[in-house]
């Protein structure tokens, strides 16, 4: 089972197995409490089960992050990165093409992933581990 955060205006938590999405809205959580995305606010954008479920798709086919979630890593927030442009004539548009996901491993790290949506394919994988020493037993 594969647990997803998506960043929208109140946070959805999604849970997706065996690619069936359900999206409940979780409006306790703010995007921009985490130091790690620096996010800032998101507005009211709220995030597609079709675009979280095209992210997991996009790592499910990469054999990286299939050997993280083979050790033990799990999904558990899905980023969109929305970029707008105004156009010439004061037209805006809107895109979220590239997307950062945070997969943990308990608590002895993490990776994220960068995933370029409009290509299909992931960029960039960057694990952190954490090493605890408790010496107050001793």
């Amino acid at each position: 089972m594969v647990t997803t955060n998506t960043a929208n205006a109140g946070e959805t938590n999604s849970t997706t197995s065996d690619l069936t999405t359900k999206t409940t809205p979780d409006l306790s959580n703010n995007a921009t409490d985490s130091p790690l995305w620096g996010m800032g606010g998101m507005g009211n954008i709220e995030v597609s089960s079709e675009y979280t479920a095209s992210v997991n798709a996009i790592l499910e086919s990469d054999s990286d992050v299939q050997n993280l979630i083979s050790q033990g890593y799990n999904v558990t927030t899905i980023r969109p990165n929305v970029k707008s442009i105004i156009g010439a004539d004061g037209t805006i548009t809107t895109k979220a093409t590239t997307a950062n996901v945070l997969l943990q491993n308990g608590t002895s790290g993490y990776a994220t992933v960068s995933v370029d949506a409009a290509n299909a394919k992931v960029t960039q994988i960057i694990i952190v581990t954490r090493t605890v020493i408790d010496k107050t037993s001793t």
